[in-house]
């Protein structure tokens, strides 16, 4: 067996523990693949990462436990002139994400490593290792078809200002420097922020209003409550949802769910429209193959809420496949100026995880 194949296997063994589902992302991991729509869909039991409203659902009512993986990287396919099989890393982010969940009060842990500002030299690369830590609180309560939650989340930042990666040993050099190297507290970047979350669920079809910063502080900051904050990560999604089960308590083949989310809308800088949809094959309660779509994008302006840009906008597609307690995914998203043919800065991401729900 080849040192190349053997480091491969070093890598996935040993590195993979480190990446999936994400509070960080304020969104459900399950959602990557419909872009991060989801604020009213039920999709998976750590949907209420998106929306903490959704622990009120009578089906989250079992406790739960999700420890969940990702790892993904930008796509630069110059890499690969010279030989297919060229490994480069552009801009990888590994995550890892565990979460308890018990009737209608959850407690979520994340960590994430990420690289940027990469610079590369005759032998070797030198980046930015950022790492974020999450520590999240969700409780929801629920009366009729409406639903209540509340989020707590407490986000500690590090960083390390040099993180080198030589070109002939990749894989260990990635692994050792982003879990063994010291990362230095970043103090004015760590914060507490609290939200809440409104569902109405009238079964096939849902609805759902978010604001992620009601009330936000940092350690150089104390606690605010603040209305503009609450605007600008006002969120806004609608969702519909084929039925599980049918007239006779049996399984149906196919089941189709759908998203569309308007996000921070009181910011020019973050507004974004999501979109996305879901097929899944169900061969058992917890056997199935689904495939997903989404599409995002951003909207500077309000007017822009219902015009379609593809020069601001991102596809993705994802393929998870869930056999019992375990689901894998494979997912890769690009930006659509490609369809366009405007040029862009922007590259492709592919995108590999894995997730074991109890």
């Amino acid at each position: 067996m080849s040192k190349k194949v053997l480091l491969m296997l070093l890598f996935m063994m040993l590195c993979i523990p480190k990446a999936f589902s994400l509070p960080l992302d304020l969104a459900s991991g399950s959602a990557w693949g419909m872009a991060d729509a989801g604020l009213s869909l039920d999709y998976e039991s750590d949907s209420f990462l998106a929306n903490p409203a959704l622990l009120g659902l009578e089906k989250d009512k079992e406790t739960s436990f999700l420890t969940s993986l990702r790892f993904q990287d930008s796509l630069d396919f110059s890499n690969y002139t010279l030989s297919p099989f060229a490994l480069r890393l552009e801009r990888p982010v590994a995550d890892w994400a565990i979460s308890f969940i018990s009737g209608s009060l959850a407690f979520s842990i994340q960590n994430r490593n990420s690289l940027e500002d990469r610079q590369q030299f005759a032998n070797a690369s030198e980046y930015t290792g950022i790492r974020n830590t999450l520590f999240q609180f969700d409780w929801a309560t629920s009366r009729s078809i409406f639903s209540f939650g509340v989020t707590g989340r407490a986000v500690a930042s590090s960083e390390r200002s040099l993180v080198s990666i030589k070109d002939d040993r990749i894989l260990l050099d990635y692994f050792v420097e982003t879990t063994v190297g010291r990362y230095e507290a970043v103090d004015d970047v760590s914060s507490v922020t609290f939200g809440l979350g409104i569902l109405v669920d009238y079964q096939w079809f849902k609805m759902g209003v978010v604001s992620d910063q009601l009330a936000y502080g940092s350690a150089e900051q104390s606690l605010v409550v603040s209305v503009d904050s609450l605007l600008k990560t006002l969120d806004w999604g609608f969702s519909f949802s084929s039925a599980t089960y049918d007239e006779t308590n049996q399984l149906h083949l196919l089941k189709f769910q759908g998203a569309l989310d308007f996000v921070n809308l009181g910011s020019d800088i973050d507004r974004e429209v999501r979109l996305g949809v879901s097929a899944k094959l169900q061969l058992l309660p917890t056997w199935s193959v689904s495939l997903q779509m989404g599409y995002r994008e951003t909207k500077p302006t309000p007017s822009d809420l219902l015009k379609f840009s593809f020069a601001q906008g991102r596809q993705t597609v994802a393929l998870n496949v869930r056999l019992d307690t375990f689901k894998f995914t494979l997912a890769s998203s690009w930006p659509t100026a490609w369809y366009t043919k405007i040029p862009t800065a922007e590259q492709a991401v592919l995108l590999v995880g894995a997730t074991l729900i109890l």
